[in-house]
């Protein structure tokens, strides 16, 4: 599955998309509430200067995957797999969104199948 990209400044609630058959994945970029640059020893203190003026952020990474059904859009997963703690914006690129998106997308489509034959198993 082909995603679209995020930019090389990110800011939060921006997606990247991909469709797979009748499946879209969305991922969606939110600001991590839970982490710090004090939770870890190996940021620099101009680092986090720069984070305290939200120059960067830790950001989560959610995908939700839907399905589309005689032209309507059904959401299968809101959150399909996630992954927090990701640096945003911290160089002069984002490319790491991008594969983290990648394999997120990959679980949610795999999560979404396994939830459409549940579906027809039990129809």
């Amino acid at each position: 599955m082909e995603l679209t990209k995020f930019d090389n400044f990110a800011i939060c609630s921006d997606t990247v998309e991909g469709s797979h058959g009748d499946f879209t994945v969305t991922v969606l970029l939110d600001r991590d509430p839970d982490i710090t640059p004090d939770h870890s020893d190996c940021y620099c203190d101009k680092t986090r200067q720069r984070w305290r003026d939200d120059e960067w952020f830790f950001g989560i990474l959610r995908a939700k995957v839907s399905v589309d059904v005689a032209g309507q859009t059904v959401v299968l997963d809101d959150c399909a797999a996630s992954l927090g703690g990701v640096e945003v914006n911290i160089t002069d690129t984002n490319s790491h969104l991008d594969e983290h998106a990648a394999q997120l997308a990959q679980e949610a489509l795999a999560r979404g199948i396994q939830l459409v034959q549940a579906i027809k198993a039990a129809a």
